[in-house]
């Protein structure tokens, strides 16, 4: 049994604390050292190391060769595909803005559009996964069921954690069973300062 696909790799808890510095740097108004740390965290190993999980299916990363058939998908699923967004945001608060399998820190969406819309050169974010902001991509907050809703999951709190993009992507419709991974929930969620840059959302850096 493991926690998630791959060993978390150094580069994503670099990017963390390079987008945490440019977060302050833009609230400080301070938006030509934002701007190189912004492109500091752009780090082509961490597009790489998303692809390598959310890309092609691989029985080395996923342990699976092909998607669960139709046959084990739920034919009785619930309505609601997703959760309200204030749900989704105290529960990003409850399991401490990070992953809940790989322990990454993750980052609010919103926060991601503000420094978009502050930087769209520089933290930038095209419908393509290339024209994507590497660090941005890897380390946007998702929510992830753990009985997958394909499969006859519900939106309770319960069923419910805190993942970044790649693992919460990269399991798709399978369970926890088939990936061969342990249950998050078993482990106590990493507390600390990190808010998963909503500073920049309560302190209104959406102006230059």
């Amino acid at each position: 049994m493991r926690n998630t696909f791959l060993e978390p790799i150094p580069e994503l808890e670099l990017a963390a604390e390079l987008l945490d510095q440019a977060a302050d740097a833009a609230l400080a108004h301070n938006f030509d050292v934002a701007r190189s740390l912004l492109i500091e965290a752009d780090m082509p190993a961490l597009c790489e190391y998303e692809q390598k999980i959310t890309g092609a299916i691989t029985l080395e990363v996923h342990w699976q060769e092909t998607l669960p058939s139709r046959s084990l998908l739920s034919e009785n699923r619930e309505k609601l595909r997703m959760p309200t967004a204030r749900e989704e945001r105290a529960i990003a608060i409850r399991d401490g803005w990070r992953c809940r399998f790989c322990g990454s820190r993750v980052i609010s969406k919103k926060a991601r559009n503000i420094l978009n819309n502050l930087f769209p050169n520089e933290a930038r974010w095209g419908r393509r996964n290339s024209e994507k902001h590497c660090a941005l991509s890897a380390l946007s907050a998702s929510l992830d069921h753990i009985l997958p809703h394909s499969r006859g999951g519900n939106n309770d709190q319960y069923n419910l954690v805190t993942a970044c993009g790649p693992c919460q992507f990269g399991r798709n419709q399978w369970t926890l069973e088939e990936v061969g991974f342990n249950d998050p929930r078993e482990r106590a969620p990493i507390k600390d300062k990190w808010d998963g840059l909503t500073r920049l959302l309560i302190r209104g850096a959406n102006t230059t």
